[in-house]
């Protein structure tokens, strides 16, 4: 019997690992896919870019008050509680800390406006 039990076992974990190994296949081609959109995105960003000099559009100095439309974008994402920094970008900021990197996207070397 107890041959029988040993056997049961290790065909169970057998399974388990067949699972698990499906599971794994699965993240693999999730990650390869999202990877692959990433670098998509990346070059179509550079081209709209490029588009852009083309056209004229200069990164103007902005008013202290004022924050340009793609700053209080990211303002808004940052106050949702999303980092906005290129090392943490889209994650979610833990119990909203303040991010020294973030701040320096949205505001750069101006000052951040007071809380209202």
């Amino acid at each position: 019997m107890a041959e029988k039990d040993l056997y049961d076992e290790f065909e169970s974990i057998s399974n388990q690992l067949g699972s698990l190994s499906g599971q794994i296949d699965a993240l693999k081609e999730q990650l390869s896919k999202d990877l692959e959109e990433k670098e998509e995105l990346k070059m179509e960003n550079h081209n709209l870019r490029k588009q852009l000099e083309k056209l004229g559009y200069e990164d103007k100095s902005f008013n202290e008050s004022e924050l340009p439309t793609s700053r209080l974008n990211l303002e808004k994402l940052y106050h949702k509680g999303f980092h906005v920094c290129q090392q943490f970008y889209g994650s979610h900021r833990k119990e909203n800390e303040e991010c020294v990197f973030c701040l320096g996207v949205i505001y750069g070397n101006h000052s951040k406006p007071n809380k209202k």
